[in-house]
Order: C-alpha cells, then structure tokens, then sequence
C-alpha cells in the first residue's frame, strides 16, 4: 500500500436518517447492474479489510468523498435537554499530485466553517466564524491518510479515541442483500440490521443489547472493492449521546480535480 505524503484527517460528518426514503443514487430510473453476485465478495468476508483494499484501489485516483453526521444528546439531568449536532465535510482528492481540498462545516464546536488546501508541501487553511475570516498556512494540520479504514473516518487533528462506533459498525454481522446500481455503478448492498449484528464486535462486549436501543449499517461495494457508501445509525439506551448517525459518499471517481483555490494567495504564516 502507498504510503500517504500527508497525516491524517478527522472525516467528520453525519446524515440524519429519519425520513429518508434511500441512499442517494439508488432507485428511480437507475439501470439494471451489468454484474453477477459471484463478482462481489461474500458478507462473511466485510470487516477491516475491505478497506485496505478499498484504499489500494483508490491510491492513484482522483475522487470526492461527502461525509454527512448528526448527533442527538441529552442532558442526563434535564430529560427536555436536547441538542442536534449536524456536520458536513467534502473532500476533493488528487492522491497521484498530493493535492486536496476541504471544505466542512456544521453546528458543532469542534467543526467550525472551515476550508482547506494542501499541495503535499503547504498546508493552508480558511477560518470563517462570526462574520470573520483568517487566511494562513498551518503546517501542524493534518489533510488525509490514503491508508486503510482511515481512508474513510478520521477524527479532526488526529483525535482517534472517538473513531469506535464507526469501527464498531463496519465490524457488526452484514448480509448480502443482492447487486444494484449506485450513481451508475454495479455494487453489492450489504446490510446489518438490529443489536443483534453487533454482538461479535470485540468493541461492543457480549451484552450489547443493555448499551444500544437500535443499530442499523449498509455499504454498498463495487466490483473493484471500492466502498461508494457507507452509512451507519446507533441509538443508545443508556448515554447522554442518544443517536449518533454517519453517512460516506464516494463520487466523481477519476474525474475529480483540485485546484488552488483564489484564497490561498492571501495566507500568512500561521503556527
């Protein structure tokens, strides 16, 4: 595997599941898969893994990843308490030129209005908060990691103690749910559905049931071994953080391009 020119990134983001009526792509008038099931892999073998593959096939291709996050706490001591996190990060990526571009925002407070571009040398970056705007280059930010499943969760400056639920999601107990066509590509759909899916996580524990009301996953995966969806939702029983609910969108595989964006002639040094 090709060794990343750059530190990782936090893929922050969430979609709010509740009232979707399916995964953007799907459905409609969407052609019939040109692909077997005998092409795809079987659910048993959907667990890290496939994204070590998932990051070789991508290596020296362009692409654009969306990350959508939403996030429902509570306060343990005021039941009508309830805040709502909602995230959006968007990366345009040139792995083969070491050149990415960022763009995230949300309403949480530890993803501001932010944009980023790197060169594979410079890091710049484009604060927007309260009607203000900073311009610099910050050498200590991390951009992507083109390894693994860090290829498609990272936490923002490299913060992994908050990565579980996404590991704990890709390690739940999928089932194939037959070939069709995502944004004009053949993929299989392989879902997890219940706590029950959960139970052979080693993050998770044997007595998942008593930790989580609901959980729900579904990745859809080309014929290339190319996650283009991964969507995941967790209700808890007992915690201050009620649902948690992640979507990854890949798209403009091969035709992404990155450009400098006109801010970054206004940077100054930052620290």
């Amino acid at each position: 595997m090709r060794a990343s020119p750059l530190s990782s990134i936090a893929v922050v983001a969430l979609l709010v599941f509740a009232g979707c009526t399916g995964l953007p792509g799907t459905g409609g008038d969407q052609p019939s898969p040109d692909a077997s099931p005998a092409d795809f892999p079987k659910a048993s073998a959907i667990d890290q893994s496939v994204f070590d593959t998932h990051a070789t096939a991508l290596a020296n291709t362009s692409f654009t990843l969306t990350v959508e996050r939403t996030r429902k706490e509570s306060d343990p001591t005021a039941e009508q308490n309830v805040t709502y996190s909602n995230e959006t990060t968007r990366f345009l990526a040139e792995p083969g030129a070491s050149q990415y571009l960022v763009h995230a925002s949300g309403d949480d407070y530890l993803l501001p209005n932010v944009s980023i571009f790197s060169n594979g040398s410079t890091v710049y970056s484009l604060f927007r908060e309260n009607n203000r705007t900073d311009v610099s280059t910050v050498a200590s930010v991390p951009v992507f990691n083109e390894s693994g499943d860090q290829y498609l969760w990272r936490w923002w400056f490299g913060n992994d103690s908050r990565n579980w639920p996404e590991n704990a999601a890709i390690d739940a107990t999928f089932q194939r749910e037959g070939v069709e066509t995502f944004q004009g590509v053949p993929v299989m759909r392989y879902e997890a559905i219940g706590v029950d899916a959960l139970a052979d996580s080693s993050l998770v524990g044997e007595n998942a049931s008593s930790r989580y009301g609901e959980f729900s996953a579904t990745l859809l995966l080309d014929e290339d071994g190319v996650i283009r969806h991964f969507e995941y939702e967790i209700i808890f029983a007992d915690s201050p953080i009620r649902r948690m609910a992640t979507a990854y969108t890949l798209s403009d595989v091969g035709s992404t391009h990155v450009e400098k964006p006109d801010w970054v002639a206004n940077a100054t040094a930052g620290s």
